[in-house]
């Protein structure tokens, strides 16, 4: 362009004589000198104003000269307008030159800014406005119109904007569910961009269409069009490319269930990674990964991809972005945080600081912001001088902050810290400050001054300030009800609390009517959401309000409300709590795919999409309110019809409609129901109580029972001490005497654990008289109450009979030998996918034991006409356990060695140390397993033998009527108030009938013995395949054998 400006000037000094036309010549020559000037000293729109003055009074080109200059004059007023984003002006003009008299250089070089302004101005109609609005098809005419003037780069954009244009529009044609106009601009932007050879573009296409055959359920098509995006990526070598499409691939595995799908494209993306020099993807990577892993609470493995980004920040790699420390830090210090690792916490806490502050002037505002959370971390772990030095440096902001929202956030803080150090009103202090400080700006209704009224009422409670705690509630349910909608979560959690204050200020019936509404709500909220959630999203709709919960049952008895309606709601609530964890966690997406069509599925997608608008809306309920009802209102009628298509579907919240009238029903005269349950009192610690159900009442009975520290005061420190002779008499006073007038003899007695009494068998505690509670009543141990709804049958079902039994299992394997074993297996629609574990040191010892006890077993079976599989030795894999999702046999016989460690013991074992779930804590070791066990590297493909209770849970065993645990500590887990987690929760939720497991450790020689006669009993003419008359048999001719509780205690049957 400088070379128009030089050719101009010279033509402008050449040019004498000039027709003037508004101004004179001498008037124009001066505008014309000073147009260049400004032009040269960067003033375009002054110069510009004065070329158009130049061009106005030169437009009639009476002359040659008058030409030149009028065209020279444009032309500086062309590049003007594309150098201050008049884009549309540019073009306008630049397009009526081209229609005028130009010499070919002229026409060269005003070509050049009609097609720079033309491809501007067709920029913005490609993309989109505030409004998400764009005119695609008026952005191509455009670019054609200009193409042919366009050289160098300009023509290289322009000619790759009219594919970009078309893929544009196919997003947004997907974005509104205009899927077979969404497939077709694709396909467009395809050839566009594989006409100009634009690999990374054309990628992005595929990947685009890929999604569209997803969202249309095409699953399989949507997976080979990305296999061709991604095998176009890497032939080009575009390894970002190859990223994206894989971390595509793995979402659609994940949508689909595709176990096999999932597996391939993680290993891929693990090598990729480890193979790329991109530094960046590199730690992106490895973040995402621990991201991952911590949700899901693998915290060792979390802590392990952490710690390969932080060295991959700490390196000298000049591509090493500078915020990748900082982040990298961030993360190990939350995970640390969860981990309750508070001093490496503190160490990475200061390392985020050091890096945060490096980025900041000291005089800014938010430079002592890091001190809020290292004054957290000091609070956890209980160091109050360090927690409040760090208040301290954070309140050095205080006076630079001027931003309501901003200051509250330092008072909130601090009052946080005088809580977790019992300084209550000092607390209240800061939180009032707060609620000042907010108010000088913002109204009641403001979210943040919402929060601070249960806040408020919260440490209130504490300073036993309760009828000005409940006010706060009052209000905070109030605000919360008009903030988010009555039906929100947020507004149950207020009932709840506003509940439990009402309690404390002796509004006793006022608090029943509350907590009433509240479990009604969330039982609403729940059978609305639960069938579109992840099993992540399902816990974390629970776990804030489980506890809560179970606080309605010491509610009832503060109230004397001890067999009324309110006890009836509080028994619903606590069956719904103990059944929401054992349902199956099988999705409606597999509903859907099994027993759906096509159309089915694609109203299963939109009503997905539906949904996740719905939760987005009601972010700002008060907005969106009309919307919210509106759409569900469809989606409700997209559920009924689906439900009415698949049966499953509406099945998915069935086990929510069990209630105390259903369990009522359930029952027989002179059967009865005990469910256990406890909770926690601030003076006492944890107490128990019993809900007693029979056919004749119309409300359940609440019974207090007793402290756990009275148990405690009793020396027991093994369970198989309950059955002592020294120790059942005080164990039967606690337990049983407050129970018994409400029991008739005879009676048969369903009973639900809960807490400490999982170690617990009723029916195996002695009496004085040398017989057993058991000899006096039929006593059913139960999962739940929704079991005893359910009705298990006593006796196995008649033929076809098939049985798998595990025992005899080798623990060392060869590689060759797992890789050959793991080849035998299918596992492609698995519902499972092994973690990847950390090391350990420990080993498993071969049980010669369980190889008879499965020999024989299989023998009697047999004989029986039983369809028998053994897995002994080397084939009682990980792999062929898993094979049987979807396919299980009718019985399941599992003699092995079980585990179950707390996370204080899993601290100690290098296998498990950093997982705090329960259910990753506790399972089963099958072939092979001291491989994984050791930390040894595994053939690729080969799983590792270690089936955690996490993994069986996700498992579709509901053809199995019973499975056998003949595995040490195979009944135990951590014990909740809402049941027991591990190897029974796991089963429960895989959908097993009954199970026969044992509560301690037992030795391989009884253990046999015992199994061996519990098949025997099953076949004998006596009991005929009932299996709860052969259990009790068995347990009578073993306690006969070995009189010693320890050896025939353990063992426990449950439906």
């Amino acid at each position: 362009m400088n070379r128009i400006i030089v050719f101009a000037l010279m033509l402008f000094c050449m040019t004498l004589q000039i027709e003037a036309q508004t101004l004179s010549e001498e008037e124009v020559t001066a505008k014309m000198y000073q147009a260049f000037e400004l032009n040269k000293a960067g003033k375009k729109a002054e110069a510009l104003e004065l070329f158009l003055i130049v061009g106005e009074n030169t437009k009639q080109q009476r002359n040659e000269g008058e030409r030149q200059v009028y065209v020279c004059s444009q032309t500086m007023a062309c590049q003007c307008y594309e150098l201050l984003g008049r884009y549309k002006e540019g073009y306008l003009l630049g397009k009526s030159l081209l229609q005028g008299k130009l010499n070919d250089t002229e026409r060269k070089d005003v070509g050049h800014l009609y097609a720079m302004n033309g491809y501007m101005y067709a920029c913005e109609f490609i993309q989109r406005d505030e409004q998400g609005r764009a005119d695609y098809k008026r952005g191509r005419e455009l670019i054609s119109e200009i193409l042919p003037y366009s050289d160098g780069q300009v023509k290289e954009y322009a000619e790759t904007k009219i594919p970009l244009s078309w893929y544009f529009e196919g997003a947004q044609y997907a974005m509104t569910q205009s899927y077979d106009e969404a497939l077709s601009s694709y396909e467009k932007a395809l050839n566009g961009f594989r006409d100009l050879g634009r690999v990374s573009e054309e990628v992005d296409v595929l990947s685009g269409i890929a999604s569209v055959k997803a969202h249309l359920c095409k699953f399989d098509e949507a997976k080979r069009v990305y296999y061709q995006a991604f095998v176009l990526a890497n032939q080009n070598g575009k390894v970002n490319k190859q990223m994206d499409v894989l971390k595509e691939l793995w979402s659609l595995g994940n949508t689909t269930g595709d176990m096999k799908l999932i597996r391939s494209t993680s290993a891929s993306m693990d090598s990729l990674v480890e193979k790329a020099g991109d530094v960046k993807m590199k730690f992106a990577y490895y973040l995402q990964k621990g991201d991952e892993a911590k949700s899901k609470g693998q915290y060792k493995l979390a802590e392990k991809w952490y710690i390969k980004g932080k060295e991959l920040a700490e390196g000298d790699n000049k591509d090493t972005f500078a915020a990748s420390k900082h982040l990298a830090y961030n993360k190990l210090r939350n995970l640390y945080i969860a981990m309750g690792q508070y001093d490496d916490a503190i160490a990475y806490g200061r390392k985020v600081l050091e890096e945060y502050q490096k980025q900041m002037n000291p005089e800014e505002d938010a430079y002592y912001l890091p001190y809020s959370m290292m004054a957290d971390i000091y609070r956890l772990k209980g160091d109050k001088e360090n927690c409040f030095a760090c208040i301290d440096s954070l309140f050095k902001s205080e006076s630079r902050m001027k931003e309501p929202r901003e200051l509250c956030q330092m008072y909130l803080v601090r009052a946080r810290c005088h809580n977790g150090f019992k300084e209550y009103s000092a607390a209240l202090a800061d939180y009032k400050k707060a609620d000042e400080i907010l108010a000088s700006k913002y109204p009641q209704t403001e979210e943040n001054r919402i929060m601070l009224l249960a806040s408020m009422g919260g440490t209130e409670h504490r300073l036993d300030m309760y009828d000005e705690s409940e006010k706060h509630y009052k209000l905070y349910a109030d605000y919360t009800k008009l903030l988010y909608g009555e039906k929100s979560m947020e507004y149950i959690n207020a009932l709840m609390m506003l509940a439990n204050a009402e309690g404390f200020s002796k509004h006793l019936d006022a608090g029943c009517t509350h907590y009433t509404d509240a479990a009604f709500r969330l039982k609403a909220l729940m059978k609305e959401r639960i069938p579109m959630m992840s099993v992540e999203e399902r816990e974390n709709l629970w776990s804030p309000v489980s506890s809560l919960f179970t606080m309605m049952t010491p509610y009832a008895i503060e109230a004397n409300r001890y067999q009324d309606e309110f006890t009836a709601s509080c028994y619903d609530a606590l069956v719904m709590s103990k059944s929401f964890l054992l349902e199956s966690e099988r999705s409606l997406f597999d509903v859907v795919k099994k027993e759906g069509t096509d159309d089915d599925m694609k109203d299963y997608m939109l009503l997905t999409l539906m949904k996740k608008q719905i939760k987005e809306w009601e972010k700002d309920y008060a907005h969106h309110a009309d919307s919210i009802l509106s759409m569900s209102q469809r989606a409700e009628r997209l559920a009924v019809r689906l439900a009415e298509r698949c049966r499953s579907f509406g099945n998915i919240t069935r086990f929510m409609d069990i209630d105390y009238a259903t369990v009522k029903s359930a029952l027989k005269f002179n059967e009865v129901l005990l469910d256990f349950t406890d909770y926690v009192s601030e003076t006492v610690g944890r107490k128990y109580a019993a809900y007693i159900i029979n056919k004749e009442d119309k409300y359940p009975l609440v019974k207090y029972l007793f402290a756990e520290r009275q148990i405690d005061s009793l020396g027991v420190t093994r369970p198989d001490m309950y059955y002592n002779q020294d120790y059942a008499p005080e164990v039967l006073k606690l337990l049983w005497e407050p129970l018994k007038e409400h029991i008739a003899e005879g009676a048969t007695v369903y009973y639900v654990p809960s807490q400490l009494l999982f170690q617990v068998s009723l029916e195996s505690l002695p009496l004085a008289d040398g017989s057993l509670l058991g000899n006096h009543y039929n006593f059913v141990r139960l999962s739940s109450a929704r079991e005893l709804v359910k009705a298990q049958s006593p006796v196995l079902a008649f033929a076809p009979h098939s049985a798998v039994l595990y025992g005899g299992l080798q623990y060392d394997i060869q590689p060759t030998a797992m890789v050959e074993e793991a080849k035998k297996y299918d596992l492609t629609d698995l519902l499972v996918m092994r973690g990847d574990m950390v090391r350990g040191d420990s080993v498993f010892c071969e049980l010669p034991g369980s190889k008879q006890e499965i020999m024989q077993i299989e023998s009697l079976l047999k004989a029986s006409k039983w369809q028998v599989t053994p897995r002994m030795g080397m084939e009682g894999t990980e792999e062929s356990f898993l094979s049987m999702h979807g396919n299980a046999p009718q019985l399941l016989q599992i003699a092995t060695h079980g585990f179950y460690y707390t996370p204080e013991r899993a601290a100690h074992v290098d296998y498990l140390k950093g997982y705090s779930d329960a259910m990753m804590l506790s399972g089963i070791v099958l072939s092979g397993g001291n491989a994984a066990w050791r930390g040894k590297d595994l053939p690729d493909g080969v799983l590792g033998g270690i089936l955690t209770a996490n993994n069986i849970a996700r498992l579709d065993l509901s053809g199995t009527e019973m499975v056998v645990l003949s595995a040490c500590q195979s009944g135990q887990g951590k014990a909740t108030s809402e049941g027991l987690y591990g190897l029974q929760r796991a089963f429960k939720k895989a959908g097993v009938g009954t199970m026969v497991m044992a509560l301690w450790s037992v030795s391989d020689k009884v253990a046999t013995e015992f199994m061996t006669t519990f098949y025997e009993q099953m076949a004998s003419k006596e009991c005929n395949w009932n299996k709860r008359k052969a259990f009790e048999k068995t347990k009578s001719i073993i306690r006969e054998k070995y009189p010693d509780p320890f050896h025939w205690a353990a063992f426990v049957m449950l439906d």
